[in-house]
């Protein structure tokens, strides 16, 4: 194991214990699961009511992917849960309940979050980590959830914007008449 992996692996180990630290108790179910596409469900928790939770590790940036990955994955789970319960009867995991989703990273886009709560305001979480250092040396893992960015209040209706050109003839509606011998034929202005 190269030291990037080694340190891949300490992240996870500190991030996963502190999963139910966010505002809802979790218990890990499964970790490391190959979701959809055989792309890395980092975990898979449950909390005390029965919902899943499918939580992705994004450290390597590119946000929108994470996001993206993170609705399929969700969808991926949902479709199993009814088969694992068969599998093991005792697992407390409610197949009527949508999962929820959890990412996190260091960070995340103004883009992100704004797509997160409009994908799924009460299901998707986001949670940002990062080191802090500590007096006398080294650094301590800190998770934050973010709170969602607040939906656009709706204002007075916009003004109706003027059109930038008016069209103008010198047609009048007597023109439009027609000829009495002609059907539909215009006659000349003045006549």
């Amino acid at each position: 194991m190269d030291s990037r992996d080694a340190e891949s692996a300490a992240l996870r180990r500190e991030l996963r214990s502190r999963l139910g630290l966010l505002g809802t108790p979790l218990q890990v179910l499964a970790e490391g699961v190959l979701g959809e596409e055989d792309a890395r469900i980092d975990w898979v928790a449950v909390e005390p009511d029965g919902r899943l939770w499918v939580a992705l590790l994004g450290v390597e940036g590119g946000d929108q992917g994470l996001l993206a990955l993170g609705l399929a994955q969700r969808a991926w789970i949902q479709a199993r849960i009814a088969d694992w319960r068969q599998l093991a009867p005792g697992l407390h995991a409610r197949a009527e309940l949508r999962p929820r989703l959890l990412l996190i990273a260091p960070d995340f886009s103004r883009v992100v979050q704004l797509a997160a709560r409009e994908a799924d305001p009460d299901g998707l979480r986001l949670a940002r980590f990062r080191w802090v250092a500590v007096s006398g040396g080294g650094a301590c893992l800190s998770l934050e959830p973010l709170d969602p960015l607040p939906a656009p209040t709706p204002g007075p209706p916009a003004a109706a914007t003027p059109l930038a050109s008016v069209f103008r003839s010198t047609l009048e509606e007597r023109d439009f008449a027609g000829d009495a011998g002609i059907p539909g034929r215009l006659r000349p202005a003045g006549s």
